[in-house]
């Protein structure tokens, strides 16, 4: 979309910026650095951390959790996150099953997927697109209830982070319902109409009644939108950690395309 624009993400703390998109987070390398230290040699660290092009000087510790947090410590704060997130594909690709699965639900709630041998940043939940979305609620201050969708949007994020899946959902949905229920809002007090909009529902159909959303629209995106944030229990075939990232990945893209529906709304 043409406003959606590359911008520079603000530093976070605990929080190691990759390639301007996903966010590792200290809670992640903590968990990689438990898992390697406990299951292998310091021979066999060594030796992963040589095959990534560590360099010798920063492979320093009395033990080998001390050895992995100094590491670690000398990539976040030489801004080497290139290397930093080599190290992490690294024991990805050596630990047993159990133990990689645990590492690869922590790098999904750091937006980051497992693709064979690689570790890619979820486009869609990439650091830039939330910063465009929220300045982008931000201007239409005028028509948005700007600070209670920004309050969803951050929370769904954090308690995606925190693995609390049910209640970042939960905020997918209530930023869908707010940003419907402002647009509807603003639309009707352009027209001086005085619609029925104390329910969802009521306020989707107002959205097409009005030519917002065409009959298509309303029924293929939205209400299908709506309904599988709202659908309770897992998918089949699919964990309810995955159902959040997709609820995740779904709220910015629909968000921007009802902003840019709204943007474009004569007024």
């Amino acid at each position: 979309m043409a406003f959606v624009r590359r911008l520079r993400r603000k530093t976070q703390a605990h929080r190691v910026p990759i390639n301007d998109m996903a966010l590792l987070s200290r809670k992640t390398c903590a968990l990689a650095i438990r898992l390697l230290g406990g299951n292998f040699t310091r021979t066999r660290i060594e030796r992963l951390l040589y095959e990534q092009e560590v360099p010798n000087n920063f492979i320093v510790g009395n033990s080998k959790e001390a050895l992995l947090l100094n590491v670690f410590r000398i990539l976040e704060d030489h801004r080497m996150d290139d290397l930093l997130l080599k190290v992490i594909q690294g024991a990805v690709e050596v630990l047993p099953d159990a133990l990689r699965a645990e590492l690869e639900a922590a790098l999904m709630r750091d937006g980051f997927i497992a693709t064979g041998n690689r570790l890619v940043p979820e486009e869609t939940r990439a650091e830039e697109h939330k910063t465009a979305l929220e300045q982008l609620v931000g201007k239409h201050a005028g028509k948005l209830t700007s600070a209670t969708l920004l309050h969803h949007l951050k929370e769904a994020e954090d308690q995606f982070r925190l693995a609390k899946w049910d209640a970042s959902i939960g905020q997918a949905r209530n930023f869908v319902e707010q940003l419907l229920s402002d647009a509807a809002a603003a639309i009707s007090q352009a027209k001086h109409e005085t619609p029925e909009l104390t329910a969802p529902f009521k306020v989707r159909n107002y959205l097409q009644h009005c030519g917002f959303f065409d009959e298509a629209e309303r029924k293929k995106l939205v209400d299908g939108v709506y309904g599988y944030f709202s659908e309770e229990g897992s998918h089949p075939g699919i964990s309810k950690q995955s159902t959040a990232r997709v609820c995740l990945s779904v709220l910015w893209t629909f968000g921007f395309y009802v902003l840019e529906k709204l943007e474009e709304w004569p007024t």
